[in-house]
């Protein structure tokens, strides 16, 4: 079941393995208040992340090739990478559906406490 605040956004073309991703959904409230097991969304922001910076994170990540999860219905997808010129890791978990496969659900984006990589890393998806 999809959230009831997601936002769809089309995007650049985004080659993700084998998948060419056309469109994203969102759901912000999540990403920047969490989940609460009881109430749902948190009542304190985490972040503050806005639609263009989901977006810019996603289409930096052109060409790349990793790992992933199957279910049968859905491939799971989880990306660290250090995004937004400042030296921190920032995860993206993200889904795609099989019988939908130009559209990728972001299940959640945020700065993690990951070491910074040597320099060896940041190569031409930098941003």
């Amino acid at each position: 079941m999809k959230p009831v605040d997601l936002i769809s956004s089309s995007i650049r073309p985004t080659l993700i393995n084998t998948y060419l991703i056309e469109q994203i959904e969102v759901d912000l409230t999540h990403i920047n208040y969490g989940l609460d097991s009881k109430k749902g969304y948190g009542s304190e922001a985490r972040s503050n992340y806005i639609l263009r910076d989901i977006v810019q994170f996603f289409e930096s990540l052109y060409g790349i090739e990793v790992n992933s999860e199957s279910d049968g219905n859905w491939e799971y997808f989880v990306i660290n990478k250090p995004f937004f010129g400042k030296k921190k890791i920032h995860r993206m978990v993200f889904c795609i559906e099989q019988n939908e496969p130009s559209t990728c659900g972001i299940i959640t984006f945020y700065e993690t406490q990951l070491p910074f990589p040597s320099a060896t890393f940041l190569h031409h998806n930098f941003i």
